[in-house]
């Protein structure tokens, strides 16, 4: 009996669970594969790809896994690993290895022993001028040793799944076990993309250096990459570049262009000549914003009652105006022009992240495939700042004596306490009705019979049989 009963109170349990709980929503899956992946241009380079940056969706690709020497274009990951692990105010000094260690023939800016630049002139040197003296004292500074610095661009390398990769120093320089490829370089790009101090640098057009504490006069830098610089070859939405030269590696190119919300990251490596690593990387760009559209998951009509009636725009259940369950504004889906959004395939999935802002709680994420490939995605969050609560109000009294036109008398509105008393009280109908079928109205049966069988016992047997 005890047994049944418990039952009957989990049964009850799990009923009102379901009822009060959130709506989770599982994968939305339509299987339309349709349409063709716009056909890429015919370059130069060995290896090359266009990455498009938000998303990390590979809108074109030539032997993108294949290892190659990068030359100059490993100051990107240099410059990297030395933002995370300094500030741009730090003295560099510059040690006798920092100055004779690095080939004198190479790029340089002719930096003397024991002189000193901020890290920031170090960076803006190394990125525009390809410095290989100062990356080489930026290492030292940063790491200890170039060893332990190389260390650091390998782990920070394998952090972003460019796994194919392998640094030795840091400025590019030929040696047999340095090598990346087109993929990895633009993994790389991409994270460092997202460090505003780095994205300032990158698209600078020239820079100067003040006399320092032993070079009376100033150095004039200017950014190698003829986009940027706006020389000889022209790319007007190029927001940022880095070359590289070597015999071993031939050039390599690293390039990022934007139109609106729509960024590329152009790699192209071991390319034949100076002219073809722009005119390559020019076909790329034009490939990826002539036939490709991005759009902001958070504006898409992804607000589907049918899926839940919590994840919705405007969300009826709390509130029309703020619901704390919003789509983060940096998520963006890409696609081919002739596709549109409601072609990708849509996956919802509820998981909570325990590093994510507790203001801003991710809950969830949406993803978008198309085509076999990943094409966007964004968090799903919980805003606790525009999350309702219930407060309790005094009821005003209106004054009869009150001009009913004086708008200075506010109206109580209470829209939401009525309902909230409504759906109180409908779940307090339900519970006591599923508590009489499943448990008040079989325990009088069972009384019922109980007594009918005693009555039956007593009128067959007498009361002396009841006693035995």
């Amino acid at each position: 009996m005890k047994r049944r009963r418990f039952a009957y109170l989990c049964l009850l349990l799990m009923i009102v669970s379901s009822l009060l709980s959130p709506i989770k929503v599982g994968a939305t899956t339509i299987d339309n594969q349709i349409g063709n992946w716009p056909t890429g241009p015919s370059v130069n380079a060995e290896g090359a790809i266009l990455m498009e940056a938000s998303t990390g969706l590979i809108l074109y690709e030539k032997n993108i896994n294949n290892t190659y020497y990068p030359a100059s274009i490993t100051k990107i990951l240099t410059a990297l690993v030395a933002l995370e692990n300094s500030t741009m105010g730090e003295v560099v000094t510059f040690s006798h290895d920092a100055i004779f260690k690095v080939d004198l023939d190479s790029s340089r800016i002719g930096i003397d022993v024991g002189e000193q630049l901020t890290m920031q002139q170090s960076l803006y040197a190394i990125l525009l001028e390809s410095a290989n003296e100062v990356s080489y004292a930026v290492a030292e500074h940063v790491g200890g040793t170039v060893e332990n610095f190389s260390k650091m661009m390998n782990d920070k390398a394998k952090s972003l799944g460019a796994n194919n990769s392998n640094f030795v120093n840091p400025h590019g320089l030929p040696e047999e076990d340095h090598y990346t490829t087109p993929y990895d370089m633009a993994l790389i790009t991409r994270e460092a993309m997202k460090n505003e101090s780095f994205r300032k640098i990158f698209s600078t057009r020239t820079y100067v250096i003040p006399p320092t504490n032993i070079q009376e006069e100033t150095r004039y830098l200017r950014n190698h990459h003829r986009f940027v610089l706006r020389q000889g070859y022209l790319y007007d939405d190029c927001i940022g570049g880095k070359t590289g030269y070597t015999n071993a590696a031939r050039f390599t190119l690293v390039s990022v262009a934007k139109k609106g919300d729509l960024e590329l990251i152009a790699v192209v490596m071991k390319d034949d000549t100076s002219g073809h690593q722009y005119t390559d990387t020019q076909k790329l760009f034009d490939y990826g914003f002539d036939n490709f559209s991005i759009y902001p998951i958070n504006e898409l009509d992804t607000a589907s009652t049918e899926e839940s009636p919590l994840f919705t725009k405007f969300n009826p259940l709390l509130s029309e105006v703020a619901s704390p369950i919003v789509t983060d504004h940096n998520g963006y889906l890409v696609l081919p022009n002739d596709a549109s959004f409601t072609d990708a395939n849509k996956e919802i999935s509820f998981t909570s992240k325990s590093d994510s802002d507790e203001n801003n709680k991710v809950i969830g994420t949406i993803s978008y495939s198309y085509m076999g490939k990943y094409v966007g995605g964004a968090d799903i969050l919980y805003n606790k700042l525009n999350t309702p609560t219930l407060s309790t109000k005094e009821l005003e009294v209106k004054n009869p004596a009150t001009n009913p036109n004086d708008t200075s008398v506010s109206n109580p509105t209470g829209k939401l306490y009525p309902i909230i008393l409504g759906v109180i009280a409908g779940i307090i109908l339900i519970l006591s009705g599923l508590y009489y079928i499943f448990i008040e109205r079989p325990r009088l049966k069972r009384r019922k019979a109980y007594y009918k069988k005693r009555a039956n016992r007593r009128s067959l047997h007498g009361d002396d049989f009841l006693n035995l």
